[in-house]
């Protein structure tokens, strides 16, 4: 078993209180936590302002790129230590988490680092009534002390999604992850250690509601960035209003996969299967509502059962598991009481119930599920589930398909598949959501591509120029060329200076 400790002003830390840790796949204690309170989290926040307000916020855009990369370099030199102890962490099966759990996140801290440049200049144009009088500038500067929240779903990914551009664009951070997932974030401030990243820089704080609202509340934090559940995301906002702090918040969805008449079959259904049933259906911007027209419902009936009966699930080390646990077994009895909800309300169970023989006694598994004949306001199609449940709804009319699809408070990610690309592309037009696929799902660029939802799904950006930006505050600065004061309008105020 093991401790984990806080990571504050470059240095680990112990605390008081401690929160227990269990494999998903067994159920098996594996760590203990601390459960920080408020003396841990000034500490953090103070080491975060010194930071700050020491050379790291002057350093330029490309040194801070630098450090990005020596985090990644540092961070893939544990590259196979540290897929064997996310396994094990978050259940992530083992085909799964060396490219999503691991590689990933090492992607894009140097995808990060190469956006540099965005901020290596200050945008500038002249005055428009006449050139010569002066010139305008904008630049970009850090918004100070960034508290970060991360989820227990992609632990490093949604560290590095946060901590990256928070640091390239000259803000320091406390991070506060979940405690069920302490793994990836253990060794992200591992790699500040070893790629020689100024204290303070990056501080980690363990713990639960204690540790989050005190964080929230800080008079010296700036900038609150969070991932996870809509009705914590809403907390965050209204406790964030009452020192005026800036927001980023990415939260749930209920995104559709909306199938149009001439889709390909065996794409969307693949397709589909992979965004909802992936990581055992722990994704925000996983696709689970299938929206099938009546004239190919029962088509895509048969193939989802065929396709869906041969999901394996199974303990994350094995690598024959298409899918591992989910996280906890109060995640566990969520999923099981949507679905029997789901039942009771006249869906139809096509794939799911009974897991399969073997499986350990302690593992939080649920079978891969695909309820069918449901209609929108079904609770396992209008709630998020956050497991490995796929909902299956028939429609007549396109535009009936898209007032389905938009019929949710989330706004979060959708797909549309068919073959006529220039009517998938109007339908997908008009789904209500930040990031929307045709004809795939579950692709991103953080390089290039912002993910902002709509709703409830969120509040601001993440990812992208706008997503940097997000970590920026901007300064209009103007500069006056000329020395010529009668022609300014300081006559108004003085037409008797001469």
């Amino acid at each position: 078993m093991r401790t984990f400790n806080n990571f504050v002003d470059g240095a680990w830390v112990k605390a008081e209180g401690v929160i227990e840790v269990d494999d998903p796949s067994t159920g098996e204690l594996i760590g203990l936590v601390p459960d920080a309170g408020q003396a841990e989290v000034d500490a953090a926040v103070a080491a975060a302002r010194r930071a700050f307000d020491g050379p790291w916020s002057r350093l330029t855009p490309a040194d801070r790129a630098d450090a990005l990369r020596r985090l990644a370099s540092a961070l893939e030199s544990r590259f196979d230590e540290l897929i064997d102890e996310m396994i094990v962490d978050t259940g992530a099966t083992a085909r799964f988490c060396p490219m999503l759990q691991v590689g990933s996140p090492l992607a894009h801290l140097r995808d990060f680092a190469e956006m540099a440049p965005l901020l290596a200049e200050p945008e500038s144009f002249p005055l428009d009534t006449n050139p010569s009088f002066g010139q305008w500038e904008l630049h970009r500067e850090p918004v100070g002390v960034v508290a970060a929240f991360t989820p227990y779903n992609f632990p490093l990914f949604m560290c590095v999604w946060k901590i990256a551009p928070a640091l390239l664009a000259g803000n320091t951070v406390v991070l506060k992850p979940s405690p069920l997932t302490p793994v990836g974030p253990d060794a992200l401030a591992q790699a500040a250690i070893d790629a020689d990243l100024p204290p303070g820089v990056i501080n980690v704080i363990h713990g639960d509601r204690t540790a989050g609202q005190a964080l929230v509340a800080h008079p010296d934090v700036d900038l609150v960035s969070f991932t996870g559940s809509t009705a914590v995301g809403a907390q965050i906002m209204a406790a964030a209003a009452a020192t005026t702090k800036e927001v980023i918040l990415e939260l749930g969805g209920k995104s559709p996969a909306l199938i149009l008449p001439d889709a390909d079959a065996e794409a969307a259904v693949r397709g589909t299967l992979f965004s909802s049933m992936m990581h055992a259906g722990q994704a925000c911007v996983a696709t689970t509502r299938m929206l099938v027209p009546d004239s190919r419902y029962d088509e895509f009936v048969a193939l989802l059962e065929e396709r869906g009966k041969v999901i394996k699930v199974g303990p994350a080390a094995d690598y024959e598991s298409d899918i591992g646990p989910v996280i906890s077994e109060a995640a566990r009895a969520r999923v099981e009481k949507i679905v029997a909800a789901s039942l009771e309300a006249g869906g139809r169970m096509l794939v799911g119930g009974e897991l399969p023989a073997g499986l350990p006694e302690g593992g939080h598994y649920v079978a891969p599920t695909v309820l069918v004949d449901l209609d929108n306001a079904n609770p396992a199609a209008s709630e998020e589930i956050f497991g490995p449940v796929l909902s299956v709804i028939r429609y007549s009319t396109v535009e009936e398909a898209i007032a389905i699809a938009n019929d949710t408070p989330y706004g979060l990610a959708a797909a549309v598949w068919g073959t006529d690309l220039v009517e998938a592309r109007r339908v997908a037009r008009q789904i209500r959501a930040g990031l929307t696929w045709v004809n795939d799902a579950a692709v991103a660029d953080v390089k290039r591509t912002p993910l902002s939802g709509r709703g409830m799904s969120g509040v601001g950006a993440e990812n992208g120029k706008d997503g940097l930006f997000a970590y920026t505050k901007v300064r209009s600065l103007y500069t006056a060329l000329d020395n010529n004061l009668d022609a300014r309008a300081y006559g108004v105020v003085g037409s008797e200076w001469d």
